[in-house]
């Protein structure tokens, strides 16, 4: 029998439900780096007005750091769960997943190269390839390494952060804008042509590539996939209703402990501390917390009919990110309607609401159609080596 898509019966409706929850939480993010030069400034000493500030606490307490995990977590998810999947079919899994994630690190490159700098899926078509090397060994082995490979690198930033904010000699000086880029990234992104954006993306992405950056990610996104992948050979998801009392508590610590954490980020009196316990560590913790409760909503009786939007755009998850890109960029960049830095973000995020409702209606009518989304569709082919059906819902 040989390894093939997905059929609709087959598809584990609470993780497209995450995946559409993830979605929606990276686009808020996502559209502060389409109107800021986020590389090159702090964004809170860069706003003025008490709408933008607020907005910014906002996105930051609620959003900004508590999606990502979430999103790598899922990956290492299915990318376990193909495996297995592999192993009952008694076929080997590494040549088809190796050719997987080749294909997504080309989509992942074309994207950033021509559409936007902060392009995730290479990277994790990387790290993925990383991951395949863990996906044999025991979810207890497996968890281990990743809460490891997680507290070592967090454990040191906030031990160094508390040093720092406790030293007699500490300043809560202000973080100082590179002027020089912010120019250039302005002239680029808002008042260029497509070459002009061009050019200043390249500059972005050799920062979003840099050593540092894959350093940090190693320890950021890395272990999220590992811990991914321990619970889907436990099968975490698929035993929920087993697992209730695990899964409630799960999410309401997650949610009180998560928040009260990146509070900190804002209230702490020694500032880089509680910038370091909040974004460190309170936004995975959220991540749990969010993704807790969206488990525990889908076992309510009609919960998942509730959530059902949700899981419209995670059944086409890549296609719906980089709808987003596309979107976003013909909205701020100057080849489009060139907004870059001219609206408050209250109006940010309306428009990325809307943007993704948008991407709902978009998803609904399209799997009516079809069983995968456009960009999936295209992936699995070339990574089958022939025609997948895609026709009917």
């Amino acid at each position: 029998m040989r390894l093939g898509a997905t059929a609709r019966t087959q598809r584990i409706e609470t993780l497209d439900v995450l995946r559409g929850v993830s979605l929606l939480g990276i686009i808020l993010v996502n559209i502060l780096a389409f109107n800021y030069p986020i590389n090159y400034i702090r964004l809170p000493e860069f706003l003025t007005t008490p709408g933008d500030l607020a907005s910014e606490k906002l996105l930051t307490i609620f959003v900004q750091g508590s999606f990502y995990p979430l999103f790598a977590w899922l990956f290492g998810y299915g990318l376990q769960m193909q495996r297995t999947k592999a192993i009952s079919l008694q076929q080997g899994f590494w040549k088809f997943g190796s050719k997987r994630l080749a294909i997504l690190a080309v989509i992942g490159l074309l994207h950033a190269f021509f559409i936007w700098y902060g392009d995730i899926l290479f990277t994790y078509a990387i790290f993925g390839f990383v991951l395949l090397f863990f996906l044999r060994l025991k979810p207890i082995v497996q968890t281990t390494i990743g809460l490891f490979l997680f507290g070592l690198y967090h454990f040191y930033y906030v031990v160094t952060y508390w040093l720092y904010s406790r030293n007699p000699n500490y300043e809560d000086g202000a973080y100082y804008s590179d002027i020089t880029n912010v120019k250039s990234s302005v002239e680029a992104y808002r008042d260029g042509n497509w070459l002009d954006a061009f050019s200043q993306r390249m500059s972005d992405l050799s920062i979003q590539l840099s050593g540092a950056m894959w350093l940090q990610a190693a320890f950021t996104i890395l272990p999220f996939m590992i811990l991914g992948a321990a619970a889907s050979q436990w099968r975490l998801i698929e035993r929920a209703k087993q697992l209730k009392a695990f899964w409630v508590v799960l999410a309401i610590l997650g949610l009180i402990i998560g928040l009260y954490l990146k509070i900190q980020i804002y209230e702490n009196d020694m500032k880089y501390f509680g910038y370091a316990i909040g974004a460190l560590v309170g936004a995975p913790i959220l991540a749990v917390g969010y993704a807790s409760l969206l488990v525990v909503l889908s076992m309510i009786p009609g919960g998942l009919k509730i959530l059902k939007p949700f899981c419209l755009t995670g059944r086409m998850s890549l296609t719906t990110y980089l709808m987003q890109s596309v979107i976003q960029s013909l909205l701020f960049y100057g080849f489009g309607l060139g907004l870059y830095g001219k609206l408050p973000i209250e109006t940010l995020i309306l428009i990325a609401v809307t943007i993704y409702i948008l991407q709902i209606v978009f998803a609904w009518i399209w799997l009516s159609f079809f069983k995968q989304g456009p960009v999936e569709m295209l992936w699995k082919r070339i990574t089958y080596g022939k025609n997948t059906e895609n026709r009917g819902n």
